[in-house]
């Protein structure tokens, strides 16, 4: 039996969907992997983060606390030939030795939340920190010896996400932890509860995060 106008007209209106979802997701994949190709292609590198300076205030210790106040100031270069954008989150950590950490409070409370760095330009920024301690720890002996002989070591950590502007591409997002190590602190001879930088400065390094997105 011949088909009928009627199954006729059924099925091609069962097909046009079917190609046409077929056409978008074509359309979607081929998308993507232009993206991918032109961001392999652009290879773009993690901005590079400079300690300047770093200021205590408010310094102080006991057997399980540890209190004072920080602004680190950084240096933020772009090593590339785009934009790349830096955004300074509201979360970080202090390191003393290494092994103890004194989580912080606001970070970036009076500082700059977002740099944007043009092509092989850099930028200055202040980064402030407050610790309160969130658990009631050890504090080690080394550092009260340390603070009375009136050199302390730091390391800083913050959290950044970098992203990466190129055109009319989509930006690409990168979550990163900065690491500034081995920072020595002198602190006043007398009240010890203020110090500064000892040194130039130190470069940072940078660990992915959150991997590339």
């Amino acid at each position: 039996m011949a088909p009928t106008n009627n199954h006729r007209t059924r099925c091609a209106d069962t097909r046009f969907p079917r190609n046409l979802i077929l056409l978008l997701v074509t359309i979607f994949v081929f998308f993507m992997v232009a993206i991918s190709i032109a961001w392999l292609v652009m290879h773009p590198h993690n901005p590079g983060f400079r300690v300047t300076s770093l200021s205590v205030t408010k310094f102080s210790l006991s057997d399980s606390h540890v209190r004072g106040k920080y602004e680190v100031g950084l240096t933020l270069t772009n090593p590339n030939k785009i934009t790349t954008q830096v955004e300074l989150h509201r979360s970080g950590f202090l390191l003393l030795y290494g092994h103890e950490e004194w989580h912080s409070v606001d970070p970036t409370q009076r500082g700059q939340r977002r740099v944007v760095l043009e092509k092989f330009t850099n930028k200055s920024v202040k980064v402030d920190f407050e610790v309160i301690d969130q658990h009631q720890k050890v504090v080690p002996p080394v550092l009260v010896e340390d603070l009375n002989k009136g050199v302390v070591n730091f390391n800083v950590v913050l959290k950044v996400t970098v992203r990466f502007e190129a055109g009319i591409w989509p930006s690409k997002d990168v979550l990163l932890d900065v690491w500034c190590k081995d920072l020595d602190v002198e602190f006043h001879s007398q009240t010890k509860d203020t110090g500064k930088l000892l040194g130039i400065g130190k470069n940072c390094s940078t660990k992915n995060a959150g991997g590339r997105t």
